[in-house]
């Protein structure tokens, strides 16, 4: 797809006549004309969405630690690259052969129930493999690794990670990384970012820095035309037992929530689900263990307040794409059943 405008300019004057002229001659072309819309990859999160992550979009994705943020966040980037767009991950969490593991072991369980290697498999295999052997045989030695393998060959021009230090990789560099891209691959890519607080910007206070991040990030989508997904740290205060995390978690929330166009919040089902689930039977309890719900708490262009959730399979690096609407009453903060 194509939007009807170039590269946005800052500060220019677009006469409405001009635009309803440019678009008519977008249109007449063939091409749609708005925003571009990058699909997720989850049908159900697509839906909400209205289709996927639009252009000029700064999108949050809050969350507990060890719930699965990085996970998805990967997961959407590996979805772009492999509905054949362009994705690019800055990292300041993690260094790339961490990711790729990840990558390689989705990749294996990609559209196969059977037994495939997992994360701590791939890992393993990498760690001990005899010298001289080529990745091509160690993968292949892996049940799925062949199929994996060959799955990130074909893509892996147009998924780029950028090893992120939040000392040196500032707005700046991510901008000049994101036009870069974009020239090398012929497309505007898709950018995740993780995470927003490691950006480093010359503010005095913690407030001041995340604020100017996300006036930052949000300016790069507008001039870029990408969607930015920006994962974010929670206050230390929303990680105690018993709460459910929600947008106001966020640090530097206030800033956050005004300029992010989508808000979405992972928390672990068998946290914030309504005590009578679990009281009247027990058997729920193991069972929501196995589930995320992903909470879309703000959306521009189209239903908010939207709790969705998707299984996990953290053995592998993902979730279950094929999601749907949580039946169950959920909570605001987690009742403990003793």
């Amino acid at each position: 797809m194509v939007t009807p405008a170039g590269p946005r300019d800052a500060g220019s004057l677009r006469p409405l006549d001009a635009l309803l002229s440019e678009t008519d001659e977008v249109l007449r072309g063939g091409s749609p004309a708005g925003a571009r819309v990058w699909p997720t990859g989850f049908p159900a999160l697509d839906s909400v969405l209205t289709g996927g992550l639009r252009s000029g979009e700064l999108v949050l994705l809050g969350g507990p630690a060890g719930h699965g943020k990085t996970t998805i966040g990967l997961q959407l980037g590996r979805n772009v690259v492999a509905a054949g767009g362009s994705a690019l991950v800055f990292s300041y969490e993690h260094e790339s052969h961490t990711l790729l593991e990840r990558l390689i072991s989705m990749e294996a369980a990609e559209g196969d129930p059977g037994e495939v290697a997992g994360v701590v498999d791939v890992r393993r295999a990498l760690e001990t493999a005899e010298d001289g052997g080529s990745l091509d045989a160690v993968l292949g030695s892996l049940p799925g690794g062949a199929r994996a393998h060959a799955a990130l060959v074909g893509y892996g021009d147009r998924l780029q990670i950028h090893e992120s230090s939040g000392a040196t990789t500032t707005l700046e560099q991510i901008a000049a990384t994101v036009d870069r891209v974009t020239e090398a691959t012929g497309q505007a890519p898709f950018v995740l970012l993780d995470y927003i607080q490691k950006l480093p910007v010359d503010r005095p206070g913690e407030d001041e820095r995340i604020t100017a991040a996300a006036e930052g990030l949000k300016d790069l989508a507008l001039s870029a035309r990408v969607p930015v997904v920006a994962i974010s740290a929670a206050d230390k205060d929303a990680l105690a037992a018993g709460h459910r995390m929600r947008t106001h978690d966020l640090r530097g929330s206030s800033a956050l929530a005004f300029e992010a166009d989508v808000v979405l919040i992972v928390n672990d089902k068998v946290d914030i689900v309504s005590r009578e689930h679990l009281v009247y039977d027990l058997g729920n309890i193991q069972r929501f263990r196995g589930w995320s719900v992903v909470s879309v708490e703000k959306n521009r262009h189209g239903k908010a307040h939207v709790e969705l959730e998707f299984a996990k399979d953290f053995e592998h690096g993902r979730f279950h794409t094929e999601g749907q609407e949580v039946t169950e009453r959920l909570i605001d903060d987690r009742v403990f059943v003793s």
